[in-house]
């Protein structure tokens, strides 16, 4: 039965890991209860978004947009209860009826679940492959948003120095031209690996009124 219940993780960690999760909203209660089941529904609070993939961040609404607060105002306290509390998801977005819309969840794993099994990153960099900061921006998987990047200089310098950091890791440069000014900043969550590489374990980008999440992005060589 183990063996089973590994694979079932696997697959669903590969429907995770480097894939844009949409941001979503629910009541605490609904979460639970599809976090006991690993599957059911879950009435989604304004704003939600469709995913392309079906796949979903689901964070309670007393959370809700505060996410993007909580990590540029580097809170890891209240970080770690988001990945305790909410839910990643895969499954369908219905309209139930007229202004109600749900998540139709098919597999589910909470968010510190996932990090606390282990499992693999969407990409693996190194410093001694050149240029980190281009070798990180240019991921398939990192093109999230139309104007905004994961990192630039003084983000990336902050995950690699500390042990775990969690911040603004993107801006939009100075010299950016007018009509991409005021682009809404990356903030991003890493953690130093036991291995001795610098994990980045969660990306939020935002773009006008949706946030989109990247699920361990990518693993960061320094030797």
């Amino acid at each position: 039965m183990q063996a089973v219940e590994q694979t079932v993780d696997e697959a669903l960690h590969a429907e995770l890991v480097g894939v844009p999760l949409s941001v979503v909203f629910a009541s605490g209660e609904q979460i639970e209860k599809v976090r006991r089941d690993g599957t059911g529904t879950i009435v989604l609070a304004a704003p939600y978004h469709v995913s392309s993939d079906d796949a979903y961040l689901v964070l309670p609404e007393d959370i809700g947009t505060e996410i993007i607060d909580i990590m540029r105002d580097g809170d890891l306290d209240l970080l770690h209860e988001a990945m305790r509390d909410g839910l990643f998801a895969v499954g369908t977005v219905e309209r139930v009826r007229k202004g109600v819309v749900a998540l139709e969840v098919e597999r589910s794993e909470t968010p510190a679940g996932a990090l606390a099994a282990g499992r693999r990153y969407a990409a693996d960099v190194s410093l001694a492959d050149g240029d980190l900061l281009d070798a990180l921006n240019d991921l398939d998987h990192a093109q999230c948003t139309v104007a905004s990047a994961l990192v630039d200089d003084e983000g990336l310098d902050q995950m690699l120095r500390e042990s775990e950091h969690v911040g603004t890791s993107w801006r939009t440069p100075a010299d950016a031209p007018a009509e991409l000014r005021g682009t809404e900043p990356t903030y991003a969550w890493s953690r130093r690996l036991a291995d001795g590489r610098v994990g980045i374990e969660l990306a939020l980008f935002a773009e006008y009124d949706e946030i989109v999440a990247l699920f361990r992005p990518a693993a960061i060589s320094l030797g």
